[in-house]
């Protein structure tokens, strides 16, 4: 049986870390002398090391025209007089002429609406987008593009991947998912793994580089800049640190632009508020762990996400972590402060008062981050396998 995971390369960011992490994880796992593992891709300049592995890479092209059909192929599902599998799509021809047995989507992919009649599991990311359909973001369009993803998995995956135990119950209580169809599998951070293979560089040296003011404390946020990650909240934040004349924090942002980055500088600006914020767009893994090693503190108040990779490696780092309330996995909640996403008030409390502590200290947890490629081998492998026991009933491999 020939198994296919299916990733896009990305040229920078958290997926893009989280690619390089699943490559290097699916070399790992340990199927039956039968099966085969391959990956596919629909990016011709994937750079994700894959020369240095044994692996097989298969491309999907891309091109105009193939998009024509894929838009076809829309318009002729979305109407109810025409019949739908009037013909084979492209990326069915694909997968076929590639002899895939079986395709298993890394990340959300709207590739998985063109696998019908075809066997497949997916990763789910957003799955409480239904109780945040009035963000920006979901408006224009991002909404329909995830939920009809989320709905036709529901209803052709063999599997459904998701982060934590609540991104369960969401598919749940949001989409009547069957529970049996579901398989838990958090993220699974890169970054700790090159910590420690490069722990001997002067990382303090390289913060320092980055020109921040050493008078101030300064807290980290790496997320992109999407409506739902609310870099605005800490703004207000910052306002109400400077009621209370404290102005001595400062927020370290990085990520690239998704729409709502001219948005943030504009309010900085109009508040005043640029000698506390350092915005740096895109920045080298090295850089990420000198802020990690030697921030205050990190800041997620997403509206969005169970669970997250700055999360993870927060607990790495074993830094401090401020999550938005009700937002984060239950498992987690032990680990992190919650603060309240209305009241920018309780946030800058519970700043000045871990601050304002003789010594920031350093946070241990009893999460260890390793569980997590430890999960992903032994999860993939029982799809892998539990899909191989179906599939023998209808032919042979």
């Amino acid at each position: 049986m020939k198994v296919g995971f299916f990733l896009t390369g990305l040229s920078s960011g958290g997926i893009y870390n989280q690619t390089k992490g699943a490559i290097k994880l699916i070399n790992k796992l340990e199927l039956n002398d039968y099966d085969k593992a391959c990956i596919i891709t629909d990016e011709e300049d994937l750079s994700l090391g894959l020369e240095n592995n044994d692996i097989e890479l298969i491309v999907f092209k891309k091109s105009f025209f193939k998009k024509l059909i894929f838009n076809f192929i829309d318009i002729i599902n979305e109407n109810r007089i025409f019949k739908k599998n009037l013909f084979l799509n492209p990326f069915q021809k694909f997968l076929k002429k590639n002899k895939i047995d079986f395709i298993i989507f890394i990340q959300p992919s709207f590739y998985s609406l063109y696998c019908d009649g075809l066997q497949f599991a997916v990763n789910i990311w957003n799955t409480e987008i239904k109780k945040h359909y009035n963000l920006n973001e979901f408006i224009s369009g991002g909404y329909e593009y995830q939920n009809k993803i989320i709905n036709f998995s529901v209803e052709k995956a063999f599997k459904i991947i998701v982060f934590t135990e609540r991104n369960k119950k969401d598919l749940q209580n949001f989409y009547n998912c069957d529970p049996e169809k579901i398989v838990i599998q958090n993220l699974t951070p890169i970054l700790p793994n090159i910590y420690e293979a490069n722990k001997n560089k002067d990382y303090l040296k390289i913060f320092n580089n980055l020109n921040l003011n050493s008078n101030f404390k300064w807290f980290f946020y790496p997320a992109q800049f999407w409506p739902h990650k609310n870099h605005k909240y800490l703004i207000d934040v910052m306002k109400e640190l400077n009621k209370q004349n404290y102005n001595k924090i400062g927020f370290i942002f990085c990520g690239p632009d998704k729409g709502n980055l001219i948005y943030i500088k504009e309010i900085i600006k109009k508040e005043n508020l640029d000698n506390h914020f350092k915005i740096l767009g895109f920045i080298s893994d090295e850089q990420i762990i000198s802020i990690y090693k030697n921030c205050a503190g990190v800041i997620m108040p997403t509206l969005l996400g169970r669970s997250s990779l700055p999360l993870l490696e927060g607990f790495f780092f074993k830094k401090k972590i401020f999550y938005s309330k009700n937002v984060v996995d239950d498992n987690f909640k032990h680990y992190v402060e919650e603060f309240d996403l209305s009241n920018p008030a309780d946030l800058s409390y519970k700043l000045l008062e871990h601050i304002n502590e003789k010594k920031i200290k350093s946070y241990e947890t009893d999460y260890k981050v390793d569980s997590a490629e430890y999960e992903f081998k032994k999860n993939y492998e029982n799809i892998i396998n539990e899909f191989r026991k179906l599939s023998e009933k209808w032919k042979n491999i």
